[in-house]
């Protein structure tokens, strides 16, 4: 038997998740302290780290006994842990560290982007091919 998430923590997590998107966002702007904008996404982003190794989604993986959710749950844990941390490196430098040109902040964010976009979707599409070829398809 399959685990689901109840739909008002389903829908909890989605607000969690945005309030640091959007906080990261408001600082980067200007409209609201770029510390507090800084510090408010990072603890976001730990808040989904947590969930992802010891909270409810490493638990239902860890149950699933499907070998190419578990390989594609595991690679793209490991994007979110180190191509999300480049999010915030780039805003630190850009907004706190004294800040650097618009070409090498352009190179880090397109960089995240390659890692958090085309690698996760290579990565699923992967997985989606092995499970045809376990199920017959």
């Amino acid at each position: 038997p399959r685990s689901t998430p109840k739909p008002s923590s389903a829908a909890s997590d989605v607000y969690k998740r945005q309030v640091f998107v959007v906080a990261g966002f408001l600082g980067a702007a200007g409209y609201m302290s770029k510390t507090l904008g800084f510090i408010v996404w990072l603890a976001g982003w730990l808040y989904v780290l947590g969930e992802l190794y010891v909270g409810e989604a490493g638990r239902a993986n860890a149950k699933c006994g499907n070998e190419n959710i578990q390989m594609v749950f595991f690679s793209n844990r490991l994007i979110i842990t180190i191509g999300w941390a480049i999010y915030p490196m780039g805003y630190f430098i850009e907004h706190l560290g004294g800040g650097i040109d618009t070409n090498s902040v352009n190179v880090i964010y397109n960089l995240a982007d390659f890692l958090n976009k085309i690698v996760f979707g290579l990565i699923i599409y992967k997985a989606a091919i092995q499970d045809l070829k376990v199920n017959g398809q």
